[in-house]
């Protein structure tokens, strides 16, 4: 059949271009850097999860147990709301910069490339 000698030869003939001998060794390192930041920005949003969560379980303590009044709360935060969204972007920040950022940079010094 015309097909089988059609697929034959072209599993005979060469691609018609050249790989770099080192085409395996930065392929298998831009693989591991891609994984090591998916991976480190996975647990970055999964600690995120975790503060989040204890803060609202916190906050619903406060409100059970205690009887906080949330109009007080609210009033405090909206008057301090700069302040506020200031302190949790800061902490979000260094979570990410010590979950994502350092790790990464790490892994890529360990590896020897800097690019």
């Amino acid at each position: 059949m015309d097909c089988e000698k059609l697929l034959d030869e072209a599993l005979i003939t060469g691609p018609g271009y050249t790989l770099s001998d080192n085409f395996a060794d930065s392929l298998a390192l831009k693989v591991g850097r891609k994984f090591a930041w998916e991976q480190y920005f996975k647990e970055f949003l999964i600690y995120l999860g975790v503060i989040l969560g204890i803060s609202i379980v916190s906050v619903a303590m406060a409100f059970i147990w205690y009887d906080a009044n949330w109009q007080e709360w609210f009033n405090f935060i909206i008057s301090n709301l700069p302040l506020v969204t200031g302190i949790n972007f800061i902490l979000i920040f260094i979570l990410f910069t010590d979950r994502v950022l350092l790790r990464y940079f790490f892994y890529k010094s360990s590896m020897g490339t800097i690019n």
